[in-house]
């Protein structure tokens, strides 16, 4: 170990680093140790953002995934409103064509009662 030369500090302590090599070594252990703590106070924030960011990413597909079930929802009762449309329609038309033809059926009926009562008062005046 060439220039290494083991020296006396004022405590009568040996040392084999110079007084101001070892005091500068003490300031950068020192340094290290603060730098350490705060690289650990970082990670300690870095950690909390990241669970809250990670928390209102959750919170935020949760409300996706509500918002395309009731997208999802109103697509379904949109269909489910032009089928029953669709449904009356069609009851309406077969309500329509049963009046028609009851209607028919109806003037047909007085039509005979009509040629009935006729022929009735045709032989009350010819019998009478």
């Amino acid at each position: 170990m060439e220039g290494a030369a083991v020296t006396f500090d004022e405590n009568y302590r040996v040392r084999v680093l110079a007084q101001d090599k070892y005091d500068k070594t003490l300031a950068l252990a020192d340094s290290a140790t603060e730098f350490c703590e705060k690289v650990a106070q970082l990670n300690g924030i870095v950690k909390e953002v990241v669970e809250s960011v990670d928390r209102q990413a959750a919170r935020t597909e949760r409300e996706k995934l509500r918002a395309v079930g009731k997208r999802n929802q109103v697509a379904a009762d949109a269909e489910q409103r032009r089928r029953k449309k669709a449904e009356l329609a069609s009851l309406r038309l077969e309500k329509q064509a049963e009046l028609d033809r009851l209607q028919a059926e109806y003037d047909s009926l007085l039509r005979v009662r009509q040629e009935q009562e006729l022929l009735i008062a045709k032989l009350s005046d010819s019998s009478s």
